[in-house]
């Protein structure tokens, strides 16, 4: 029995088919796949014979074709999909070795000052480098550079810092998240001295909360302000994906600037969200919820997610961006006070960057991986399938794993305590 052809694959006319298998009975020593048959004209034998002197009234008869797909010539069918073409080594690693100038266009750039010169108003590249004391000629490269990654747009000869992007550049603005710019900074020379970090293995720039809150405060503030902005709307996105009933309590373990407690607080009614941080951390939290109008939406719970109890009972219990902070063994102590916290059949969700199950996927998750690496003891991006035989194991059932989608890097696990 055929049941594949060169030039209809599977899909093989009944016509043809037949025709192939009496083919094949007549000549059973033949193997491998059979050419593709030439196209064959009815024979005149092949039609009914009419008796003599019967009236011809047929009319011209065209001869019978397959019922073929696509072209009609012989040895061509319906059209294929070409393979993807791969990428040359040449533009695989010529991409890898020059991304960081991208990173040190814009590193330049607000280490000296332009984009607070340029958000007073739009001025030509003369005006920013007699304002930044630079040398002209870098100054105009370096503005163009900054037009063609889309950070600054360009009018005639001047240049403007976009409204939407001032908050990520401009330092004092409103929602200003410029702390992401500085810490990056840091890590950018960090990252140039990697080998040595691979070679002795402790992190090259510690971002433990013990190592955060020892540092200056105000630093401390300008990063938890730049994690705020930039979390916006993946918190919102997290709540599309996973919204709470009215009335129901939520817990946000460590839960930083209370992003996410304040956003499910925004759209659900009557939600009592609690933000569950080290006193520090809370703080600065509550001055920025204030300023929001959110200070009486969301409950402040001073601890160490490590050490302390979670607060308890609630409907449900957030975790974002944790795992990956901490080594397998806290995870699940992390899941088991959650558990404790819950109530039966209360909901476990779990937020952050995760890996595919070889963890060399996809490409983004995989640097971060290693971005954790540099920063924590014991940081990792951990398969979302790992992390769900977690929860199986210390008494969840997973509803569902589902990326946030483009432009969010990031997964939602979203699980039920069983009783």
């Amino acid at each position: 029995m055929i049941k594949e052809h060169p030039q209809y694959g599977t899909r093989i006319p009944p016509e043809e088919l037949e025709y192939l298998n009496h083919q094949q009975r007549q000549h059973p020593q033949r193997t491998g796949r059979p050419p593709a048959p030439a196209h064959r004209m009815p024979r005149t034998h092949d039609r009914p014979r009419e008796r003599p002197g019967a009236r011809d009234d047929r009319r011209h008869e065209r001869p019978q074709r397959p019922n073929r797909v696509g072209n009609q010539r012989a040895g061509e069918g319906p059209p294929r999909p070409a393979p993807a073409v791969a990428e040359s080594p040449v533009t695989l690693l010529g991409r890898a070795i020059h991304s960081y100038q991208a990173s040190a266009a814009l590193f330049a750039a607000h280490s000296l000052g332009v984009f607070p010169t340029l958000h007073q108003k739009p001025q030509t590249s003369e005006d920013v480098a007699r304002r930044c004391e630079a040398d002209p000629r870098g100054i105009e490269r370096l503005l163009n550079a900054l037009v063609g990654m889309g950070i600054l747009h360009k009018h005639g000869a001047t240049y403007v810092v976009p409204r939407e992007v001032a908050p990520y550049v401009v330092p004092g603005v409103d929602g200003d998240a410029t702390g992401m710019l500085d810490l990056n900074i840091e890590l950018f020379r960090e990252w140039s001295d990697l080998a040595r970090g691979i070679k002795e293995g402790v992190p090259l720039h510690r971002l433990s909360s013990d190592a955060l809150l020892a540092s200056d405060g105000d630093r401390v503030r300008r990063y938890i302000r730049s994690v705020h902005t930039n979390s916006r709307q993946t918190a919102q996105r997290v709540v599309e994906m996973a919204p709470l009933l009215p009335g129901s309590t939520l817990l946000d373990v460590a839960g930083g600037s209370g992003i996410f407690a304040a956003e499910y607080a925004r759209v659900t009614p009557d939600l009592k969200a609690i933000l569950f941080d080290l006193a520090p951390t809370i703080e600065v939290a509550h001055e920025i919820l204030t300023a929001e109008g959110m200070e009486d939406r969301v409950t402040y719970r001073t601890g160490d997610y490590r050490s302390d109890p979670f607060p308890s009972p609630v409907d449900a219990v957030l975790l974002s961006n944790l795992f990956q902070t901490e080594s397998e063994e806290v995870g699940r102590l992390i899941l088991a006070k959650a558990r404790e916290s819950l109530r039966p059949g209360g909901t476990l969700l779990v937020h952050g960057v995760m890996t595919d199950p070889d963890e060399t996927k996809p490409v983004d998750a995989v640097m971060h991986s290693l971005l954790m690496y540099v920063l924590f003891d014991q940081g990792r991006a951990y398969p979302s399938e790992m992390i769900s035989d977690w929860l199986a194991q210390e008494g969840f059932g997973v509803r569902f794993v589902r990326p946030l989608g483009p432009p969010f890097r990031s997964k939602l696990i979203v699980a039920t305590r069983l009783e």
